[in-house]
């Protein structure tokens, strides 16, 4: 039986897609057995590790606030503490990890280097994940300050490369079209300059991935849209199943 292993990158919102290709994954009869992820890509592909279906994490992930920002709060606390969102993790995930076969990353903010857990305290190192460095304050872990490491490596290929046979990666934020209104707002623009930095680092690694879904038509939607869960996804299957059906696949 051959290792199947599955590279979730990041994106909010947008890693929703991922969900889409688990999907078809399932329909064409292939079971992912190794899992690495950063943020949400982290968050999706370690709640299907632990057994949840695909319709049961877009459930999970509309209901919960995981995927938002309460710019209310963030006005008021100018920055926001990782526990406030995320303490709904231990209503769904282990306190460890059960095996060594989800590989979850984020950034040490202290040496600037991204580092790779698949061990000890899940909902720490998944909290660490999805904390995006610009709204939430580093998560302390095992002497280390960690933040979301889609800064630094948002498409974390290579804890799987040599335990898989077989390697789909899925990256769920596109390189929309820059637009001088960005000039106007600063947030886009720094978005932007995000998207396109995360873009660069991980495009050389896509062909480190027997199979590799890059899903650029979702151009329209932005990281923090929430209520475009549904759509997301099923422009994401639709995208996925398309792509299975002209090449062959194992």
């Amino acid at each position: 039986m051959k290792n199947v292993g599955v590279v979730f990158s990041g994106g909010g919102a947008l890693a929703t897609a991922h969900l889409g290709l688990l999907k078809v994954l399932e329909e064409q009869g292939i079971q992912p057995t190794y899992f690495s992820g950063n943020s949400a890509g982290a968050l999706i592909g370690t709640l299907y590790a632990y057994e949840y279906s695909v319709e049961d994490i877009l459930e999970i992930i509309s209901k919960e606030e995981w995927l938002s920002v309460p710019f209310q709060k963030l006005k008021e606390k100018r920055i926001l503490d990782i526990n406030d969102m995320f303490e709904g993790f231990k209503n769904y995930l282990p306190e460890t990890f059960k095996s060594n076969n989800v590989f979850i990353a984020a950034t040490d903010i202290n040496s600037g280097e991204v580092v790779t857990y698949n061990s000890g305290d899940l909902k720490q190192v998944l909290k660490a994940s999805v904390a995006l460095s610009t709204f939430f304050k580093p998560v302390e872990y095992l002497g280390k300050h960690l933040v979301d490491s889609a800064l630094l490596d948002n498409f974390n290929v290579a804890p799987l490369l040599d335990k898989c046979d077989i390697i789909y990666g899925s990256y769920a934020i596109p390189m929309t079209s820059y637009s001088t209104d960005l000039d106007s707002n600063v947030q886009q623009l720094l978005n932007r300059l995000f998207a396109m930095n995360s873009y660069q680092r991980a495009k050389p690694k896509f062909n480190q991935c027997n199979y590799m879904f890059d899903h650029q038509y979702l151009n329209e939607f932005k990281v923090l849209d929430k209520d475009k869960l549904n759509i997301i996804y099923e422009k994401s299957y639709m995208f996925c199943e398309k792509i299975f059906e002209n090449v062959e696949v194992h």
